[in-house]
Protein backbone atom coordinates (compact mmCIF):
# COMPACT_ATOMS: atom_id res chain seq x y z
CA UNK A 1 0.00 0.00 0.00
CA UNK A 2 1.54 3.57 -0.89
CA UNK A 3 0.50 6.21 1.56
CA UNK A 4 1.43 9.94 1.64
CA UNK A 5 3.49 11.03 4.72
CA UNK A 6 2.39 14.55 4.28
CA UNK A 7 0.82 17.27 1.98
CA UNK A 8 3.76 17.54 -0.66
CA UNK A 9 6.02 15.21 0.44
CA UNK A 10 6.83 11.83 -1.29
CA UNK A 11 4.97 8.98 -0.70
CA UNK A 12 6.21 6.39 1.64
CA UNK A 13 6.62 2.58 -0.52
CA UNK A 14 7.38 -0.15 1.69
CA UNK A 15 10.47 -2.04 0.75
CA UNK A 16 11.17 0.32 -2.35
CA UNK A 17 14.51 -1.13 -3.00
CA UNK A 18 13.93 -4.56 -2.45
CA UNK A 19 11.20 -3.86 -5.69
CA UNK A 20 14.05 -2.37 -7.43
CA UNK A 21 16.39 -5.27 -6.56
CA UNK A 22 14.13 -7.94 -7.74
CA UNK A 23 12.93 -5.77 -11.32
CA UNK A 24 17.18 -5.19 -12.01
CA UNK A 25 17.80 -9.01 -10.74
CA UNK A 26 15.63 -10.82 -13.18
CA UNK A 27 17.01 -8.40 -15.90
CA UNK A 28 20.13 -9.31 -15.18
CA UNK A 29 19.18 -13.20 -15.34
CA UNK A 30 17.65 -11.89 -19.12
CA UNK A 31 20.62 -10.15 -20.58
CA UNK A 32 23.28 -12.69 -19.16
CA UNK A 33 21.80 -15.69 -21.41
CA UNK A 34 22.86 -13.32 -24.61
CA UNK A 35 26.54 -13.18 -24.35
CA UNK A 36 27.19 -16.01 -21.69
CA UNK A 37 25.89 -18.27 -23.68
CA UNK A 38 28.53 -17.16 -27.13
CA UNK A 39 31.36 -17.99 -24.59
CA UNK A 40 30.32 -21.30 -24.40
CA UNK A 41 29.91 -22.18 -28.11
CA UNK A 42 33.31 -23.81 -28.82
CA UNK A 43 33.77 -25.86 -25.69
CA UNK A 44 29.87 -26.76 -26.40
CA UNK A 45 30.47 -27.57 -30.42
CA UNK A 46 33.33 -29.75 -28.98
CA UNK A 47 31.84 -32.00 -26.43
CA UNK A 48 28.96 -32.56 -27.92
CA UNK A 49 30.14 -32.92 -31.76
CA UNK A 50 27.73 -30.42 -33.20
CA UNK A 51 28.05 -29.64 -36.68
CA UNK A 52 29.24 -26.12 -37.00
CA UNK A 53 26.43 -25.05 -39.53
CA UNK A 54 24.31 -25.99 -36.15
CA UNK A 55 26.03 -23.99 -33.94
CA UNK A 56 25.05 -20.71 -33.94
CA UNK A 57 21.05 -21.91 -32.96
CA UNK A 58 22.25 -22.36 -29.34
CA UNK A 59 22.18 -18.60 -29.31
CA UNK A 60 20.15 -17.68 -31.95
CA UNK A 61 17.22 -20.11 -30.37
CA UNK A 62 16.84 -17.71 -26.95
CA UNK A 63 16.73 -14.66 -28.91
CA UNK A 64 14.10 -16.26 -31.32
CA UNK A 65 11.56 -16.88 -28.45
CA UNK A 66 12.44 -13.70 -27.01
CA UNK A 67 11.55 -11.91 -29.78
CA UNK A 68 8.42 -13.39 -30.76
CA UNK A 69 6.72 -13.83 -27.38
CA UNK A 70 8.13 -10.23 -25.58
CA UNK A 71 5.28 -8.36 -26.97
CA UNK A 72 3.02 -11.29 -25.25
CA UNK A 73 4.78 -10.77 -21.81
CA UNK A 74 3.47 -7.70 -21.31
CA UNK A 75 0.22 -8.33 -22.17
CA UNK A 76 -0.10 -11.49 -19.87
CA UNK A 77 1.62 -9.54 -16.41
CA UNK A 78 -1.57 -7.07 -17.19
CA UNK A 79 -3.91 -10.01 -17.53
CA UNK A 80 -2.86 -12.39 -14.77
CA UNK A 81 -0.60 -10.14 -12.22
CA UNK A 82 2.38 -8.95 -13.43
CA UNK A 83 4.26 -10.32 -10.38
CA UNK A 84 3.13 -14.05 -11.25
CA UNK A 85 3.93 -13.38 -14.78
CA UNK A 86 7.69 -12.68 -13.31
CA UNK A 87 8.14 -14.63 -11.02
CA UNK A 88 7.07 -17.61 -13.69
CA UNK A 89 9.47 -15.95 -16.19
CA UNK A 90 12.63 -15.89 -14.06
CA UNK A 91 11.84 -19.81 -13.01
CA UNK A 92 11.34 -20.20 -16.59
CA UNK A 93 15.06 -18.77 -17.32
CA UNK A 94 16.83 -20.85 -14.33
CA UNK A 95 14.42 -23.97 -15.56
CA UNK A 96 15.88 -23.87 -19.08
CA UNK A 97 19.85 -23.22 -18.26
CA UNK A 98 19.04 -26.57 -16.30
CA UNK A 99 17.80 -27.98 -18.92
CA UNK A 100 20.96 -27.11 -20.94
CA UNK A 101 23.19 -27.81 -18.13
CA UNK A 102 22.31 -31.57 -17.85
CA UNK A 103 22.12 -32.23 -21.50
CA UNK A 104 23.13 -35.00 -23.45
CA UNK A 105 22.36 -34.33 -26.44
CA UNK A 106 22.13 -31.26 -29.31
CA UNK A 107 18.08 -31.26 -29.29
CA UNK A 108 18.18 -30.75 -25.13
CA UNK A 109 20.11 -28.37 -25.74
CA UNK A 110 17.72 -26.00 -27.81
CA UNK A 111 14.88 -26.98 -26.22
CA UNK A 112 16.75 -25.42 -22.49
CA UNK A 113 17.49 -22.54 -24.83
CA UNK A 114 14.30 -22.12 -25.86
CA UNK A 115 12.43 -22.57 -22.56
CA UNK A 116 14.53 -19.76 -21.26
CA UNK A 117 13.78 -17.65 -24.36
CA UNK A 118 10.44 -17.91 -22.81
CA UNK A 119 11.23 -17.09 -19.44
CA UNK A 120 12.98 -13.91 -20.94
CA UNK A 121 10.05 -12.66 -22.95
CA UNK A 122 7.81 -12.70 -19.57
CA UNK A 123 10.26 -11.39 -17.55
CA UNK A 124 11.95 -8.47 -19.35
CA UNK A 125 8.38 -6.08 -19.46
CA UNK A 126 7.15 -7.25 -16.67
CA UNK A 127 10.96 -6.40 -14.52
CA UNK A 128 9.64 -2.30 -15.92
CA UNK A 129 5.89 -2.47 -15.11
CA UNK A 130 7.11 -3.85 -11.29
CA UNK A 131 9.16 -1.07 -11.28
CA UNK A 132 6.00 1.61 -13.19
CA UNK A 133 3.42 0.35 -10.86
CA UNK A 134 4.89 0.50 -7.57
CA UNK A 135 6.55 4.26 -8.30
CA UNK A 136 4.09 5.79 -10.47
CA UNK A 137 2.94 7.81 -7.72
CA UNK A 138 6.93 9.29 -7.20
CA UNK A 139 7.80 10.05 -11.02
CA UNK A 140 10.89 11.45 -9.59
CA UNK A 141 11.63 8.14 -8.12
CA UNK A 142 10.53 5.82 -10.71
CA UNK A 143 12.83 7.75 -13.52
CA UNK A 144 15.53 6.95 -11.32
CA UNK A 145 14.89 3.88 -10.83
CA UNK A 146 13.93 3.16 -14.52
CA UNK A 147 17.52 4.33 -14.75
CA UNK A 148 19.05 1.97 -12.74
CA UNK A 149 17.21 -0.78 -14.40
CA UNK A 150 18.41 0.06 -17.86
CA UNK A 151 22.38 0.24 -16.82
CA UNK A 152 21.56 -3.43 -15.61
CA UNK A 153 20.81 -4.50 -18.75
CA UNK A 154 24.20 -3.23 -19.86
CA UNK A 155 26.17 -4.77 -17.09
CA UNK A 156 24.10 -8.16 -17.94
CA UNK A 157 25.76 -8.01 -21.94
CA UNK A 158 29.43 -7.20 -20.73
CA UNK A 159 29.26 -9.17 -17.45
CA UNK A 160 28.02 -12.67 -19.52
CA UNK A 161 31.65 -13.34 -21.15
CA UNK A 162 33.70 -12.29 -18.21
CA UNK A 163 31.65 -14.61 -16.11
CA UNK A 164 31.25 -17.24 -18.82
CA UNK A 165 35.48 -17.56 -19.54
CA UNK A 166 35.55 -17.59 -15.38
CA UNK A 167 33.77 -20.37 -15.36
CA UNK A 168 34.77 -22.25 -18.13
CA UNK A 169 38.49 -22.24 -16.87
CA UNK A 170 37.65 -23.47 -13.46
CA UNK A 171 34.59 -25.98 -14.19
CA UNK A 172 33.16 -26.12 -18.03
CA UNK A 173 30.65 -25.06 -20.02
CA UNK A 174 28.04 -26.55 -18.26
CA UNK A 175 28.80 -24.23 -15.01
CA UNK A 176 27.76 -21.52 -17.38
CA UNK A 177 24.01 -22.38 -17.27
CA UNK A 178 23.90 -23.27 -13.44
CA UNK A 179 24.91 -19.27 -12.69
CA UNK A 180 21.05 -18.48 -12.91
CA UNK A 181 19.78 -21.06 -10.27
CA UNK A 182 20.90 -18.97 -7.39
CA UNK A 183 19.78 -15.25 -9.09
CA UNK A 184 16.72 -17.24 -9.29
CA UNK A 185 16.49 -18.31 -5.90
CA UNK A 186 17.15 -15.07 -4.49
CA UNK A 187 14.82 -13.39 -7.39
CA UNK A 188 12.18 -15.31 -6.30
CA UNK A 189 12.48 -14.84 -2.77
CA UNK A 190 12.58 -11.07 -2.88
CA UNK A 191 9.91 -10.89 -5.07
CA UNK A 192 7.84 -12.99 -2.32
CA UNK A 193 8.74 -10.33 0.10
CA UNK A 194 8.52 -6.94 -1.34
CA UNK A 195 6.47 -6.87 -4.72
CA UNK A 196 2.71 -6.90 -3.97
CA UNK A 197 0.59 -7.76 -7.05
CA UNK A 198 -0.88 -5.38 -9.95
CA UNK A 199 -2.88 -6.24 -12.66
CA UNK A 200 -5.62 -5.59 -15.01
CA UNK A 201 -8.48 -8.30 -14.23
CA UNK A 202 -10.60 -7.39 -17.09
CA UNK A 203 -7.91 -6.86 -19.84
CA UNK A 204 -8.68 -8.84 -22.63
CA UNK A 205 -5.75 -11.39 -23.88
CA UNK A 206 -5.95 -10.06 -27.72
CA UNK A 207 -5.31 -13.41 -28.65
CA UNK A 208 -5.23 -13.06 -32.53
CA UNK A 209 -2.30 -9.86 -32.09
CA UNK A 210 -0.44 -11.98 -29.90
CA UNK A 211 -0.55 -14.79 -32.68
CA UNK A 212 0.05 -12.77 -35.37
CA UNK A 213 3.12 -11.26 -33.42
CA UNK A 214 4.28 -14.46 -32.36
CA UNK A 215 3.98 -15.44 -36.06
CA UNK A 216 5.27 -12.31 -37.18
CA UNK A 217 8.66 -11.52 -35.35
CA UNK A 218 9.72 -15.12 -35.07
CA UNK A 219 9.58 -15.77 -38.91
CA UNK A 220 11.04 -12.49 -39.60
CA UNK A 221 13.98 -13.19 -37.41
CA UNK A 222 14.56 -16.76 -38.21
CA UNK A 223 14.64 -15.75 -42.12
CA UNK A 224 17.08 -13.08 -41.58
CA UNK A 225 19.23 -15.27 -39.44
CA UNK A 226 18.93 -17.97 -41.74
CA UNK A 227 19.44 -15.43 -45.25
CA UNK A 228 22.84 -14.61 -43.34
CA UNK A 229 24.19 -18.24 -44.79
CA UNK A 230 21.82 -19.52 -46.87
CA UNK A 231 21.35 -16.06 -48.43
CA UNK A 232 18.60 -14.07 -49.40
CA UNK A 233 17.28 -15.71 -52.58
CA UNK A 234 17.01 -19.01 -51.72
CA UNK A 235 13.41 -20.07 -51.77
CA UNK A 236 13.21 -21.70 -48.37
CA UNK A 237 14.34 -17.72 -47.12
CA UNK A 238 12.34 -15.70 -49.11
CA UNK A 239 9.09 -17.79 -48.00
CA UNK A 240 9.60 -17.16 -44.54
CA UNK A 241 10.21 -13.57 -44.66
CA UNK A 242 6.95 -13.27 -46.90
CA UNK A 243 5.36 -14.67 -43.91
CA UNK A 244 6.97 -12.60 -41.85
CA UNK A 245 5.59 -9.31 -43.88
CA UNK A 246 2.02 -10.84 -44.21
CA UNK A 247 1.68 -11.67 -40.33
CA UNK A 248 3.56 -8.51 -39.22
CA UNK A 249 0.55 -6.41 -41.55
CA UNK A 250 -2.17 -8.38 -39.96
CA UNK A 251 -0.60 -7.40 -36.59
CA UNK A 252 -1.09 -4.15 -37.35
CA UNK A 253 -4.23 -4.19 -38.94
CA UNK A 254 -5.33 -6.14 -35.86
CA UNK A 255 -4.38 -3.95 -33.34
CA UNK A 256 -6.13 -0.76 -35.20
CA UNK A 257 -9.42 -2.82 -34.70
CA UNK A 258 -9.34 -4.15 -30.83
CA UNK A 259 -10.48 -1.98 -27.94
CA UNK A 260 -7.52 -2.54 -25.66
CA UNK A 261 -5.17 -3.86 -27.85
CA UNK A 262 -1.45 -5.61 -26.70
CA UNK A 263 0.22 -2.73 -28.69
CA UNK A 264 -1.54 0.13 -29.68
CA UNK A 265 -0.13 0.95 -32.95
CA UNK A 266 -2.97 3.84 -33.54
CA UNK A 267 -0.96 6.17 -30.30
CA UNK A 268 1.85 5.58 -33.51
CA UNK A 269 -0.06 8.33 -35.44
CA UNK A 270 2.09 10.84 -33.01
CA UNK A 271 5.30 11.53 -35.45
CA UNK A 272 7.10 12.15 -31.86
CA UNK A 273 5.94 9.11 -30.10
CA UNK A 274 6.96 6.59 -33.03
CA UNK A 275 10.46 8.49 -32.85
CA UNK A 276 10.93 7.64 -29.52
CA UNK A 277 9.93 4.25 -29.93
CA UNK A 278 12.16 3.90 -33.04
CA UNK A 279 15.00 5.29 -30.87
CA UNK A 280 14.16 3.09 -27.81
CA UNK A 281 14.42 0.38 -30.61
CA UNK A 282 17.76 1.72 -31.86
CA UNK A 283 19.30 1.68 -28.59
CA UNK A 284 19.98 -1.60 -27.82
CA UNK A 285 20.25 -2.57 -31.57
CA UNK A 286 23.28 -0.76 -31.15
CA UNK A 287 24.43 -1.57 -27.95
CA UNK A 288 23.99 -5.63 -27.59
CA UNK A 289 25.01 -5.13 -31.73
CA UNK A 290 28.71 -3.50 -30.87
CA UNK A 291 28.97 -5.77 -27.83
CA UNK A 292 27.74 -9.35 -29.94
CA UNK A 293 29.68 -8.58 -32.81
CA UNK A 294 33.06 -7.92 -30.76
CA UNK A 295 32.92 -10.87 -28.97
CA UNK A 296 33.16 -12.77 -32.48
CA UNK A 297 35.94 -10.07 -33.73
CA UNK A 298 38.25 -10.73 -29.79
CA UNK A 299 37.66 -14.39 -30.23
CA UNK A 300 37.50 -15.63 -33.74
CA UNK A 301 39.84 -12.86 -34.98
CA UNK A 302 42.26 -11.72 -32.00
CA UNK A 303 42.09 -15.26 -31.10
CA UNK A 304 40.95 -14.76 -27.38
CA UNK A 305 39.46 -16.95 -25.13
CA UNK A 306 35.97 -16.25 -23.04
CA UNK A 307 37.84 -14.48 -20.07
CA UNK A 308 40.31 -12.30 -22.18
CA UNK A 309 37.22 -10.97 -24.04
CA UNK A 310 34.94 -10.53 -21.03
CA UNK A 311 37.82 -8.32 -19.54
CA UNK A 312 38.47 -6.24 -22.57
CA UNK A 313 34.67 -5.66 -23.20
CA UNK A 314 34.52 -3.54 -19.65
CA UNK A 315 35.09 -0.41 -20.83
CA UNK A 316 31.76 -0.53 -22.56
CA UNK A 317 30.10 -1.83 -19.57
CA UNK A 318 31.77 0.91 -17.35
CA UNK A 319 30.55 3.26 -19.80
CA UNK A 320 27.75 2.15 -19.92
CA UNK A 321 26.60 2.54 -16.63
CA UNK A 322 28.23 5.67 -15.88
CA UNK A 323 26.52 7.53 -18.36
CA UNK A 324 23.13 6.00 -17.44
CA UNK A 325 23.55 7.61 -14.54
CA UNK A 326 24.40 10.78 -15.87
CA UNK A 327 21.50 10.83 -18.04
CA UNK A 328 19.08 10.81 -14.89
CA UNK A 329 21.02 13.44 -13.21
CA UNK A 330 20.80 15.55 -16.67
CA UNK A 331 17.29 14.80 -16.93
CA UNK A 332 15.72 17.64 -15.26
CA UNK A 333 17.70 19.97 -17.01
CA UNK A 334 18.38 18.84 -20.45
CA UNK A 335 15.16 17.98 -22.78
CA UNK A 336 15.16 13.40 -23.15
CA UNK A 337 15.69 14.05 -26.47
CA UNK A 338 18.44 16.06 -27.07
CA UNK A 339 20.07 13.57 -24.73
CA UNK A 340 18.78 11.02 -27.23
CA UNK A 341 20.17 12.82 -29.84
CA UNK A 342 23.69 13.20 -28.51
CA UNK A 343 23.48 9.95 -27.31
CA UNK A 344 22.96 8.59 -30.88
CA UNK A 345 25.61 10.61 -32.43
CA UNK A 346 28.36 9.38 -29.95
CA UNK A 347 27.54 5.59 -30.71
CA UNK A 348 27.62 6.67 -34.61
CA UNK A 349 31.40 7.73 -33.69
CA UNK A 350 31.83 4.89 -31.80
CA UNK A 351 31.09 2.41 -34.85
CA UNK A 352 33.33 4.58 -36.95
CA UNK A 353 36.05 4.23 -34.61
CA UNK A 354 35.87 0.53 -34.28
CA UNK A 355 36.18 0.15 -38.16
CA UNK A 356 39.86 1.27 -37.46
CA UNK A 357 40.09 -2.51 -35.70
CA UNK A 358 42.55 -4.79 -37.67
CA UNK A 359 43.58 -8.46 -37.09
CA UNK A 360 46.89 -7.78 -35.69
CA UNK A 361 45.85 -4.29 -34.62
CA UNK A 362 46.20 -2.40 -31.29
CA UNK A 363 43.60 -3.19 -28.77
CA UNK A 364 43.60 0.92 -27.82
CA UNK A 365 41.08 1.22 -30.96
CA UNK A 366 38.55 -1.39 -29.80
CA UNK A 367 38.85 0.25 -26.28
CA UNK A 368 38.15 3.43 -27.15
CA UNK A 369 34.89 2.47 -29.41
CA UNK A 370 33.55 0.12 -27.04
CA UNK A 371 33.74 3.37 -24.22
CA UNK A 372 32.26 5.25 -26.98
CA UNK A 373 29.39 3.22 -27.37
CA UNK A 374 28.66 2.50 -23.41
CA UNK A 375 29.13 6.33 -22.90
CA UNK A 376 26.42 6.80 -26.12
CA UNK A 377 24.31 4.26 -25.64
CA UNK A 378 23.80 4.99 -21.77
CA UNK A 379 22.74 8.24 -22.77
CA UNK A 380 19.69 6.99 -25.17
CA UNK A 381 18.30 3.89 -23.23
CA UNK A 382 16.77 5.50 -20.59
CA UNK A 383 15.79 8.97 -21.47
CA UNK A 384 13.97 6.92 -24.63
CA UNK A 385 11.18 5.95 -21.96
CA UNK A 386 11.09 9.64 -20.57
CA UNK A 387 10.80 10.97 -24.12
CA UNK A 388 7.79 8.71 -24.62
CA UNK A 389 5.89 9.84 -21.85
CA UNK A 390 6.75 13.78 -22.82
CA UNK A 391 4.49 13.35 -26.02
CA UNK A 392 1.64 11.03 -24.63
CA UNK A 393 -1.29 12.22 -21.88
CA UNK A 394 -0.59 10.76 -18.39
CA UNK A 395 -3.05 8.05 -18.47
CA UNK A 396 -0.97 6.63 -21.83
CA UNK A 397 2.18 6.56 -19.63
CA UNK A 398 1.73 2.58 -18.98
CA UNK A 399 1.10 1.99 -22.52
CA UNK A 400 3.96 3.95 -23.13
CA UNK A 401 6.09 2.49 -21.02
CA UNK A 402 5.03 -1.33 -22.51
CA UNK A 403 5.57 -0.37 -25.82
CA UNK A 404 9.28 1.44 -25.26
CA UNK A 405 9.72 -1.71 -23.56
CA UNK A 406 8.64 -4.13 -26.42
CA UNK A 407 10.51 -2.00 -28.58
CA UNK A 408 13.74 -2.31 -27.24
CA UNK A 409 13.75 -5.51 -26.84
CA UNK A 410 12.81 -6.58 -30.32
CA UNK A 411 15.75 -3.76 -31.29
CA UNK A 412 18.16 -6.24 -29.10
CA UNK A 413 16.90 -9.12 -30.87
CA UNK A 414 17.39 -7.76 -34.35
CA UNK A 415 20.84 -7.14 -33.75
CA UNK A 416 21.95 -10.57 -33.43
CA UNK A 417 20.15 -11.49 -36.07
CA UNK A 418 20.93 -8.87 -38.58
CA UNK A 419 24.13 -8.04 -37.82
CA UNK A 420 25.08 -11.67 -37.76
CA UNK A 421 23.75 -11.94 -41.50
CA UNK A 422 25.26 -9.16 -42.69
CA UNK A 423 28.80 -9.77 -40.59
CA UNK A 424 28.23 -13.70 -42.68
CA UNK A 425 26.88 -12.43 -45.75
CA UNK A 426 29.80 -10.07 -46.01
CA UNK A 427 32.78 -12.72 -44.50
CA UNK A 428 31.93 -15.53 -47.36
CA UNK A 429 31.70 -12.71 -50.46
CA UNK A 430 34.80 -11.96 -49.11
CA UNK A 431 37.11 -14.98 -48.64
CA UNK A 432 37.52 -16.59 -51.82
CA UNK A 433 39.54 -13.05 -53.06
CA UNK A 434 40.84 -12.56 -49.45
CA UNK A 435 42.50 -16.35 -49.76
CA UNK A 436 43.48 -15.88 -53.55
CA UNK A 437 45.63 -13.06 -52.61
CA UNK A 438 47.52 -14.93 -49.80
CA UNK A 439 48.27 -17.90 -52.47
CA UNK A 440 45.75 -20.08 -51.52
CA UNK A 441 43.65 -21.51 -54.32
CA UNK A 442 42.14 -25.12 -56.06
CA UNK A 443 40.99 -27.40 -54.09
CA UNK A 444 42.00 -25.88 -50.65
CA UNK A 445 40.32 -22.68 -51.60
CA UNK A 446 37.13 -24.40 -51.97
CA UNK A 447 37.76 -26.66 -48.85
CA UNK A 448 37.92 -23.14 -46.62
CA UNK A 449 34.88 -21.66 -48.02
CA UNK A 450 32.93 -24.87 -47.30
CA UNK A 451 34.03 -25.13 -43.64
CA UNK A 452 33.52 -21.60 -43.41
CA UNK A 453 30.11 -21.52 -44.84
CA UNK A 454 28.89 -24.36 -42.49
CA UNK A 455 30.12 -21.98 -39.67
CA UNK A 456 33.64 -23.17 -38.91
CA UNK A 457 35.49 -20.00 -39.47
CA UNK A 458 36.97 -20.17 -35.73
CA UNK A 459 38.58 -23.08 -36.47
CA UNK A 460 40.63 -21.29 -38.76
CA UNK A 461 43.69 -20.54 -35.95
CA UNK A 462 44.63 -24.39 -36.51
CA UNK A 463 45.20 -23.93 -39.56
CA UNK A 464 48.12 -22.47 -42.04
CA UNK A 465 49.31 -19.02 -41.39
CA UNK A 466 47.99 -18.02 -45.25
CA UNK A 467 44.53 -19.53 -44.23
CA UNK A 468 44.82 -17.82 -40.97
CA UNK A 469 45.52 -14.68 -42.17
CA UNK A 470 42.96 -14.86 -44.77
CA UNK A 471 40.05 -15.90 -42.98
CA UNK A 472 41.02 -13.44 -40.12
CA UNK A 473 41.09 -11.03 -43.19
CA UNK A 474 37.93 -11.78 -44.22
CA UNK A 475 36.22 -12.07 -40.80
CA UNK A 476 37.24 -8.25 -40.07
CA UNK A 477 36.01 -7.45 -43.42
CA UNK A 478 32.71 -9.09 -41.76
CA UNK A 479 32.61 -6.98 -38.71
CA UNK A 480 33.06 -3.63 -40.44
CA UNK A 481 30.44 -4.55 -42.81
CA UNK A 482 28.07 -4.86 -39.35
CA UNK A 483 29.88 -1.34 -38.10
CA UNK A 484 28.37 0.20 -41.05
CA UNK A 485 24.85 -1.07 -40.32
CA UNK A 486 25.47 -0.23 -36.55
CA UNK A 487 26.68 3.40 -37.41
CA UNK A 488 23.68 3.95 -40.06
CA UNK A 489 21.02 2.62 -37.12
CA UNK A 490 22.88 5.28 -34.64
CA UNK A 491 22.47 8.25 -37.03
CA UNK A 492 19.26 7.61 -38.35
CA UNK A 493 18.03 7.69 -34.44
CA UNK A 494 20.39 10.71 -34.25
CA UNK A 495 18.46 12.78 -37.02
CA UNK A 496 14.68 11.34 -35.38
CA UNK A 497 15.82 12.61 -31.74
CA UNK A 498 16.99 15.90 -33.00
CA UNK A 499 14.12 16.76 -35.82
CA UNK A 500 11.22 15.49 -33.58
CA UNK A 501 12.03 15.26 -30.01
CA UNK A 502 14.58 17.91 -29.00
CA UNK A 503 12.42 20.51 -28.80
CA UNK A 504 8.69 20.92 -27.16
CA UNK A 505 5.69 20.71 -29.49
CA UNK A 506 4.50 23.64 -30.64
CA UNK A 507 0.86 24.53 -28.95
Amino acid sequence: MTTTAESGAAPVIPHARLVLLAACLGLFMSFIEVTAAISTLRALQVDMGVAPADLSWVSSTYTLVVAACVLSGGALGERFGRRRVFLTGVVLLAAGSLVVATADGYPQVLLGRGVSGLGGALVLPTSLALITTTFFVDLPRMVRFIAVWVSVSGIGLAVGPLLGGLLLDVSGWRAVYVVNTPLAVVTVLVTLRAVTESRVPDRPLDLAGQFWAVLGLSTLVYGIAVGGREGYDDPWVVAVLAVAAVALTALVLTERRTAQPMLDVRMMRDGRYTAALCVAAASLFVFVGVIFVEVLFLQRVRGLGPLGTGVRLLPAMLAFVAATFTAQRLAGRVRPGRLLALGSLITTVAALVLLFQRPDGSYAVTALGLLLVGSGSGLVVAPSTNAAFEVVDGALMGQASSAVTAFRQVGSVLATSVLGAVLALRFLGTLPGSLDERGVAGPVADRVVAVARDGGAGTASVSPPPITGAVGDAFTSGVHGALWVVAGVACTAAVLAWALLATRRAE
